[in-house]
């Protein structure tokens, strides 16, 4: 029993002596107590397979969008992809962003159209009224400005219109639309070959004159009113290869009291020289009209009697009176015009043309917006079928080579919005904006490359991080230049205009030069001078549209620039947007 008690006591103070000396308790103890850190800078751009591992119509459409920004996205993507990386780590992401179509083409795509009528061509030019189309000696935008502010008023400022129009590069043959005086007549002695008929009454039209001045006069007026109907008709007028006739009547009345319904002029065609009252006679629609309460002459214009272009008419003016209304009605003169017709002339088939325009204060043809017509579409071939293109016909297939033509002159750069047909699962109507690259007609991609830095920051995991990065260029400083020309005098700029002596900035070394007398001394020291002119003058102008914060995110702006004191060397500064633009403020932060 002894025995065994000494056992126990050597085997015991064994084990205390054992956990006392263990070697690995103080490492354990000093792994648990440091923190173990892992931080990588990396650049990736995302493949198809990473945008489908995210889900969403990002997995679908393989790009982020206003409605579906990165940032909602990557964070997590980059906690799976980079589980090791700690607090520190910085990731930038190079990834597709959908910037949607821009919005201007939805002017052009939404257009209303506007087909030109038979008046709006009279009121571009009597020549172009005969004829109905436009053509090299009476070019449409040259008139149609004038006829769309007449036809289309209370349009609002940025509507576009899509008009269509006939167009002839034949010009109409010598002399069409050309105005003629077919018949004038004034009763200046007296009533020349009228004839009169009195159908009632003992009052009729006889000549007087006044002043000097003759003219033809009734009145029912004898001793009191008497009721009275008298025509005096003109001699047989040809109308024959004229359009567009027009009656012009010089006169005047007195007493009428509102009663113009029985002072009429009137045009016939089927009068045969005897009683008036047997033929069809229609009124010409004076709006013109004297007071009524006068004798001033007043002349009624040109009224439209088109409708009996190419006939043989008579014009004559109908006299009513009764027994409680006799005016007194004289009439000066009468001009009958028309205009000379085409049909003698060589047969001319318009096409019909359709252009954009826009109002702002008035009309103007749209020079970056182009409609895709029916003979555009016949020209290309399969897409002339229907007119319109398909996803068997597609538009980028055909449409670079079409604005090649008809834009052969323009200018690297150039926007123009091709608007055309496409059937889908139905006909609808598409604009897509395409821009002259190297020579090359290029459709507009709603989808670009962007590249942002996100940052893992602890225990909150990957944030984005909005830090704008720019190492300056020559543009930079020439903006820094032309600020002291325009706000501080040209006497801080040097002979060439490349470089100011306030700040110190000079575009042709894209460097700010702080030896003393290149800088306004009233700095303590050249480096405070260029946080003013990065801080106060380069950002701002850069980015006048500059936000404080993006996704609850304060922005910062890390500038990297050269500097020359007697040596060169390369300084970098940050600064945060503190007030939104326009109008930004920056503020120094190291």
């Amino acid at each position: 029993m002894k025995k065994m008690k000494k056992i126990f006591s050597i085997l015991f103070m064994s084990g205390l002596l054992f956990a006392a000396c263990n070697p690995m308790n103080d490492i354990y103890d000093e792994i648990d107590a440091k923190e173990i850190t892992y931080v990588s800078n990396q650049e990736i751009t995302l493949t198809d397979a990473d945008y489908e591992s995210m889900g969403g119509n990002v997995k679908k459409n393989h790009n982020f969008s206003a409605s579906e920004p990165a940032d909602q996205f990557i964070p997590a993507f980059l906690a799976k992809k980079y589980p090791a990386f700690t607090k520190g780590s910085i990731v930038n992401v190079t990834y597709n962003y959908y910037n949607g179509y821009p919005s201007y083409t939805n002017n052009y795509k939404n257009a209303t159209a506007y087909t030109l009528t038979d008046a709006d061509y009279k009121t571009a030019s009597n020549a172009i009224g005969a004829v109905k189309y436009f053509s090299p000696m009476n070019p449409a935008d040259q008139y149609l400005p004038g006829v769309l502010a007449k036809s289309l008023t209370g349009v609002s400022n940025g509507s576009v219109y899509l008009v269509k129009y006939k167009y002839s590069d034949v010009d109409p043959a010598a002399g069409a639309g050309e105005i003629a005086t077919l018949f004038e007549f004034d009763f200046a002695s007296d009533l020349g070959t009228f004839t009169k008929f009195d159908a009632l009454g003992a009052q009729a039209w006889t000549w007087s004159s006044y002043s000097g001045d003759g003219f033809a006069k009734i009145s029912g007026y004898s001793s009191g009113n008497k009721p009275n109907e008298d025509w005096l008709i003109s001699p047989e007028i040809d109308l024959s290869g004229y359009i567009d006739a027009t009656v012009n009547v010089n006169q005047t009345a007195k007493f009428v009291n509102g009663q113009w319904d029985q002072l009429k002029v009137l045009v016939s065609s089927n009068y045969n020289g005897t009683d008036p009252t047997t033929a069809t006679w229609t009124a010409a629609n004076i709006t013109t009209l004297p007071t009524g309460s006068d004798y001033t002459f007043v002349k009624s214009g040109d009224v439209d009697i088109s409708a009996f272009d190419g006939k043989k008419i008579r014009v004559a003016l109908k006299y009513v009176s009764s027994s409680t209304n006799a005016a007194t009605w004289e009439v000066s003169d009468i001009t009958v015009k028309g205009a000379k017709s085409t049909k003698s002339a060589i047969i001319i088939n318009p096409i019909v043309i359709e252009e954009f325009y826009t109002y702002n204060s008035g009309w103007k043809k749209t020079t970056d917006g182009y409609y895709v017509t029916s003979i555009d579409y016949d020209a290309m071939g399969a897409p002339g079928k229907y007119d319109n293109f398909s996803s068997t016909d597609l538009p980028g297939n055909y449409l670079p080579k079409l604005l090649s033509e008809k834009f052969p002159y323009a200018l690297e750069g150039t926007k123009i919005v091709a608007v055309y047909k496409y059937y889908g699962t139905s006909l609808g109507t598409r604009a897509d904006e395409y821009s002259l690259k190297s020579g090359i007609w290029t459709v507009y991609n709603p989808v670009s490359e962007q590249t942002d830095q996100f940052i893992h920051a602890g225990t909150d995991g990957w944030v984005f991080d909005p830090t704008v990065v720019f190492t300056m260029v020559s543009g930079d400083f020439l903006t820094i230049v032309n600020y002291v020309k325009a706000n501080k005098g040209a006497s801080y700029i040097d002979s060439y205009g490349t470089a100011e002596f306030y700040y110190g900035a000079s575009s042709f070394y894209s460097n700010f030069d702080l030896r003393a007398g290149k800088y306004y001394s009233g700095f303590s020291t050249g480096i405070d001078g260029v946080k003013e002119a990065i801080g106060k003058v380069l950002l701002p102008t850069k980015f006048p549209n500059a936000v404080t914060k993006v996704s609850g995110i304060d922005v910062n702006y890390t500038v990297t620039f050269a500097v020359y004191d007697g040596t060169n060397y390369i300084s970098t500064m940050t600064f945060q947007c503190t007030k939104s633009g326009p109008s930004p403020e920056f503020t120094f932060v190291k």
